[in-house]
Order: structure tokens, then C-alpha cells, then sequence
């Protein structure tokens, strides 16, 4: 449980939330139904981290033959209450995919119900998650994703030469969500939460280093350069981090990928924009 002491983000103290044994219960029971194999409590409030703010996190395991209905939101008790549902097949699918692997192997689940041990088995699995099988795929894709975002570092030139802010804010957002996912897989960092996200990468690379310098200019958590506009500080902070990206891969990089990679660091030094 987080210490009620902390400090929040803006300096001011909070009771740090608990849910109570007769709400989740109170949840189990209105959740319940004959599809349904098992409940857990994810997110903040499993790991002991929640905030005045934070959601609970539910997910329902549903048999394999039932059909995933969609996420739902509600309110009880105060509280933003979100339920999605998923299954066995769907959580070995993750844990196969570095993509979907990294976002939620590392984090903290409580087992609410479990009607035949299978999702109690699933969470043993969870744990047990290793990366080193996924790392050659992961590194092949991080080289097809950094050749991809070539376009969108091409697109951040476009709205830094037109002047188009709002524009160059869609194409920086973008570009930055891209290289951040590269770097995640390709270094098989197992995100905690969404909350530590981008520091656990900035951690992986180093927080000194050059590619999280501009990684939190393009954040927009840093400022750049005082003489241009906010957004245009962070559309050049994002092709700094496309060159830093390309020089974190390189020793994996592979044809054809590699070229059209090089050559977009080329044009970016070109257009004299940095």
C-alpha cells in the first residue's frame, strides 16, 4: 500500500484510497454470471499505488467459446469502475506478442474469483513470463517499426517547414509514440503501469543519456529552446529522437531497413532544422 504521507504530484498530501473487502465482493456478485470463469482486481489499487483518482481495475475471464463483449465504465461507490473482459486464449496470445507482452506482464493482479483454478494457473503463467524467448522478434520489429516512422519524421518536416502548429502537434505526437514503443520492445522493458511508462524507458536507455534528454522535450515535461514556440521545440526535440533512436538500433538494424533509415537521418540533418 502507498504511504498516505506521500506527497502527490503537486505537493499536497493525500489519503492514499483502499478499497474494501465488502465493495469488491459487492462487484464479484453483480459481475458474476454463468460465462464468466474468474475475476481480478488489476491496476493501481492491486498494486497498493492507487491515488484519490485512480479507477478499479477489473477484468473478467470469460470461457473460451463466449464471445468478448466490450470494455464498460461505471460508478460505484464513488468510484470510476472499468471491466473488461478477456480469456485464456487471448492472454496466451499476449504472452507471445512483444507487443502487447511488455504492457502488462509486470504488473500486479489480485485474484477475486476463480470458479476452476484456470485463472489462477493463468496469473502462475503471467509470472513466470520470461522476455528472452520474444527478443529476436521484438528486435526485428523495432527495425520494421523505425523504418515505418521514417513517414512520420517526414511528416514532423512538413509542419516545421509550413508552420502549421496544430498540425506539426498531431505529427509530433505521433512520432514520438512511435520511437518510445521502438525502444520499449526492442529493450524488452515490461511496463509497470501507465504512470511509469516513459520513465522505465528513460531508465532502460539512461536517464542522462542524450535520447531522454530529448525524450522529455518531446514529452513537452522539458523545454527546449526559448527562442521558437513550444510545439516547434518538441517537433525538433522528435527528430533529434528519431536520430537517437536510429544510433540506439544500430547494430541491429538490417537491409532495407537500414537504408531507408540512414537516409532519413540524412534528410533530417539536411533540412538544417536542428
Amino acid at each position: 500500500m502507498a504511504d498516505p504521507t506521500e506527497l502527490n504530484e503537486t505537493g499536497g498530501r493525500y489519503e492514499a484510497p483502499t478499497l474494501s473487502e465488502e465493495f469488491l465482493n459487492a462487484l464479484v456478485a453483480e459481475l458474476d454470471n454463468d460465462d464468466i470463469v474468474g475475476i481480478i482486481l488489476g491496476g493501481s489499487f492491486a498494486r497498493g499505488e492507487a491515488r484519490p483518482y485512480s479507477d478499479v481495475d477489473i477484468a473478467c475471464f470469460v470461457r473460451d467459446a463466449v464471445k468478448l463483449p466490450q470494455k464498460r465504465f461505471f460508478y460505484r461507490s464513488g468510484r470510476l469502475v472499468s471491466v473488461a473482459a478477456t480469456n485464456a486464449t487471448d492472454i496466451q496470445s499476449r504472452l507471445t506478442n512483444p507487443e502487447r507482452a511488455f504492457l502488462f506482464t509486470a504488473g500486479r493482479r489480485r485474484v477475486l474469483l476463480d470458479k476452476d483454478g484456470s485463472v489462477t494457473r493463468l496469473m502462475q503463467e503471467i509470472d513466470a513470463f520470461n522476455w528472452q524467448p520474444l527478443a529476436a522478434v521484438a528486435s526485428r520489429n523495432a527495425n520494421f517499426y523505425l523504418m515505418i516512422a521514417a513517414e512520420s519524421a517526414h511528416k514532423v518536416l512538413n509542419e516545421l517547414v509550413s508552420g502549421d502548429e496544430l498540425a506539426l502537434s498531431y505529427a509530433v505526437a505521433s512520432l514520438f509514440s512511435q520511437l518510445t514503443l521502438i525502444v520499449a520492445i526492442q529493450r524488452g522493458v515490461l511496463v509497470k503501469s501507465d504512470s511509469t511508462y516513459y520513465r522505465q524507458i528513460e531508465e532502460s536507455v539512461g536517464l542522462d543519456s542524450t535520447w531522454t534528454r530529448y525524450h522529455r522535450i518531446a514529452a513537452g515535461v522539458d523545454t527546449g529552446s526559448a527562442d521558437v514556440p513550444p510545439v516547434v521545440a518538441r517537433g525538433i526535440a522528435t527528430l533529434h529522437l528519431y536520430q537517437e533512436t536510429a544510433n540506439l538500433l544500430w547494430s541491429i538494424l538490417e537491409p532495407p531497413q537500414r537504408e531507408v533509415i540512414e537516409q532519413t537521418v540524412r534528410v533530417i540533418k539536411k533540412a538544417g532544422l536542428l
